[in-house]
């Protein structure tokens, strides 16, 4: 039986989504597959999320590459939607009616910050962290009543974030709620290119 840290059960009704589905158009290589300390950022996620979720789901359009890891591999159902095609698919086909979402290129995310929006998460459709004033859609918490809303946003093509978040019932998460976590330009560190790829080895190396 999966448990949080405080051994309460909360993540036995959740499930664990990495969102690998995004084309890294700034780097040469799938940057789930980019390496830190040797291993690769898939891998380094997966780690995370084995012990704590019921299942765990792979959202990618090129699914032969992550089949070895013998976990659901799903491509998106709206294909070259963004980020929202992301959120539906891994909502589509998880089992559980909550859902954490982690994109790919975040290797330093800690499970604790999941546990802590899954916690707010109550009868809200959402739980989103904000950082420096950004909303962070892919390390956020789901529940399955966000499907309808996702859905018709996708065939109206109304793909903007920020609108998605004002028409569902969002708790947004402002980081000094968070602050406690540790450094959350480290936690929330995504790499989208190779500067960051090389940064993110740094930030490893002092850990």
């Amino acid at each position: 039986m999966a448990v949080d840290f405080q051994g309460r059960g909360i993540y036995m009704l959740a499930s664990g989504v990495i969102n690998a589905g995004g084309k890294s158009t700034r780097m040469k290589f799938n940057k789930a597959f980019a390496e830190i300390s040797g291993k690769p950022i898939i891998e380094i996620i997966i780690d995370k999320f084995t012990p704590l979720f019921k299942e765990i789901i792979i959202i990618s359009n090129e699914p032969e590459l992550y089949e070895k890891y013998g976990y659901q591999v799903h491509g998106d159902i709206y294909a070259d939607k963004g980020p929202v095609g992301g959120m539906h698919a891994a909502l589509s086909y998880a089992s559980c009616d909550n859902v954490f979402i982690l994109g790919c290129d975040m290797p330093f995310m800690d499970m604790r910050i999941a546990e802590f929006l899954l916690g707010k998460l109550g009868d809200k459709d959402s739980v989103v962290p904000r950082i420096k004033g950004y909303l962070q859609p892919m390390s956020a918490v789901y529940n399955k009543k966000c499907l309808p809303r996702l859905k018709y946003n996708l065939e109206t093509d109304r793909l903007k974030l920020t609108r998605l978040f004002e028409e569902l019932d969002a708790l947004i998460i402002e980081e000094e709620e968070l602050a406690s976590f540790g450094n959350l330009d480290e936690l929330f560190f995504n790499i989208n290119d190779q500067e960051a790829l090389e940064k993110a080895a740094l930030i490893a190396g002092r850990a």
